[in-house]
């Protein structure tokens, strides 16, 4: 009893930690059976807290899912910035970087098992789908609409890296490594001209 009262008392004092895992139990469960087996009681059990410790993290299902779905794409954030950063030629740098934070390094097998759960029930679920699209259109609004060459290489290099991701995502084996390289150095290239 002593040891419970002591880990109820450091979880007390690390809300992060318990966020935390409280988000890797709901990937989990994703992961295990999509959305549908997110609920409040099954990711509480789960992570190992009460309900109501869960509720003062996450007041619902949603906002679970939506903070689930912000790690994910902060963590593509951060990446695509550090490829900007570390991009000294200014030609086309948002394309490669944009590219290389999509497939240049493919995610652990754990991050895509929780993407490829995550983007399933995006598919079928329109209100997910809204939400995530939301996040993507804001920052393309930002860029002006341009049909000059580069601008429209730059386009069809993410369509491309998307479609790739994708491909990785659903662990397509139609491309053999080699093929995938040129492909992704062809695109290198494109955001170049």
């Amino acid at each position: 009893m002593f040891q419970d009262m002591t880990s109820a008392h450091q979880r007390k004092k690390q809300p992060e930690v318990i966020r935390a895992q409280l988000l890797r139990a709901a990937a989990e469960l994703v992961v295990q059976g999509g959305t549908q087996a997110v609920t409040l009681d099954a990711v509480a059990a789960q992570a190992g807290v009460t309900k109501g410790g869960l509720q003062h993290h996450f007041r619902s299902k949603q906002l679970l899912l939506d903070a689930l779905f912000e790690e994910m794409n902060q963590r593509f954030i951060e990446s695509f910035h550090a490829y900007i950063e570390a991009e000294p030629e200014a030609q086309g740098k948002e394309a490669r970087a944009y590219l290389r934070a999509m497939v240049g390094n493919p995610s652990d097998a754990h991050e895509n098992s929780v993407l490829r759960a995550l983007t399933s029930s995006m598919m079928v679920d329109p209100e997910l789908r809204e939400r995530w699209s939301c996040s993507w259109q804001e920052d393309l609004k930002s860029q002006p609409e341009k049909t000059d060459p580069a601008h429209i290489n730059a386009i069809i290099c993410r369509l491309a890296c998307d479609g790739l991701w994708f491909a990785d995502l659903i662990e397509d084996k139609g491309m053999s490594p080699e093929v995938r390289a040129a492909v992704i150095r062809r695109l290198e290239e494109l955001t170049r001209e």
